[in-house]
């Protein structure tokens, strides 16, 4: 008697395997007979492939009965806890059952109110300790509910081995004098800050002549402009200039290469000699060096 309440208290998939050993081993039996009865001894078959499968599966099923077993003998013992006069455990997945079966497993409406809010937010048990995890289940509740949790001890994710190529990135070229602030922030590196500044300073400047002009826009530092220059070119035909035998002297200081005391020293010139015949001339003024002259020429104009 004991051995069938042993066998009726198995789960379904406890009960299945236990036919299927039973059908191997009768198999085996009748093949002996057979074999044996054929007079053919010469012939002998391995099932040491079939072994280990075997004795693991037989491992697996008499723990299994041993947490139960243990569950049902302290279920006749008057000194069991409080939590083991509670809970009346079942075969079950945790993402299976209703409000209704766990409350019928003994658990209270917090705890399946935590238990189904996980789940309606996607959460999937895919393993005992996956629901060990939940804070509303106790270590002593878990200990008892474990042995009929259809489900594996642990979850091992899968290791993709097939090659996954890096997403390609789409290429940016973006002309920097004509881009206004949206265009600027396709670049990677550039921001709504960055963007702003380098249209501001556009507008002082008159265009930019040189990619490298990104570094005096405040904030571009040389590691942004690295990651910048790649993605962005000028067109400097697109330069606003400035005519020097017209402006005043408040137009050619607004230029941020035209200091005050430059701009005067121009002024003074043209009105001593007249007017800038071409556009070296403004080397003659004593404030223009070289070095001026090629930073500031390709926003002046003597027509």
């Amino acid at each position: 008697m004991s051995l069938i309440k042993r066998f009726l208290g198995l789960s379904k998939t406890e009960r299945y395997g236990m036919w299927v050993l039973l059908v191997l081993v009768c198999l085996y039996l009748f093949s002996s007979l057979v074999l044996g009865s054929s007079g053919n001894n010469d012939e002998s078959y391995d099932f040491s492939e079939y072994k280990n499968e075997i004795l693991s599966w037989e491992q697996a099923v008499a723990e299994s009965d041993s947490l139960r077993q243990q569950y049902y003998l302290s279920l006749d013992n008057p000194s069991r806890s409080s939590t083991q006069s509670k809970l009346k455990p079942f075969d079950f997945d945790p993402n299976e059952l209703s409000r209704e079966q766990w409350l019928e497993m003994g658990l209270n409406e917090g705890q399946v109110k935590s238990i189904l809010k996980f789940r309606s937010k996607g959460g999937v048990f895919k393993s005992k300790a996956d629901f060990k995890k939940m804070y509303v289940i106790s270590d002593e509740e878990f200990s008892i509910m474990e042995p009929f949790i259809l489900l594996p001890d642990t979850y091992v994710k899968k290791q993709n081995t097939e090659w996954d190529p890096d997403p390609v990135e789409e290429k940016v070229s973006i002309e920097i004098n004509s881009a206004d602030t949206a265009a600027l922030q396709k670049v990677k590196g550039i921001g709504p800050v960055f963007a702003t500044r380098i249209v501001r300073y556009r507008e002082k400047l008159g265009g930019f002549v040189d990619v490298q002009q990104l570094t005096e826009v405040k904030g571009i530092d040389s590691t942004n402009f690295n990651s910048i220059a790649a993605q962005v070119y000028v067109n400097p035909y697109a330069i606003r200039k400035v005519r020097v035998n017209e402006a005043n002297i408040n137009e050619l200081s607004a230029h941020p290469y035209i200091s005050y005391n430059i701009a005067l020293s121009l002024i003074n010139y043209r009105k001593q000699h007249g007017r800038f015949e071409v556009l070296t001339d403004i080397k003659n003024s004593l404030l223009v060096t070289d070095e001026v002259y090629e930073k500031i020429s390709p926003y002046l104009t003597v027509r």
